[in-house]
């Protein structure tokens, strides 16, 4: 078993993810490796923090120091 293998086992026992639709379906993209749809999600999630999906890239490489 890889880490990501690992990390997406404990994820998914999580009861709050269990409770959560929508992390739920998050965690299942993610696990299908649908692109697609994983692109559509994190668009959306630029859409409601008011961001471009450019920006919130580049947040997330100076909080990932990359």
């Amino acid at each position: 078993m890889n880490l990501r293998d690992m990390a997406l086992g404990i994820i998914g026992r999580s009861q709050q993810v269990a409770q959560n639709p929508n992390a739920r379906h998050m965690l299942h993209v993610i696990q299908s490796g649908d692109s697609s749809e994983g692109e559509r999600i994190a668009r959306n999630l630029c859409q409601s923090y008011g961001v471009t999906p450019e920006q919130a890239l580049e947040q997330a490489r100076g909080f990932f120091r990359i």
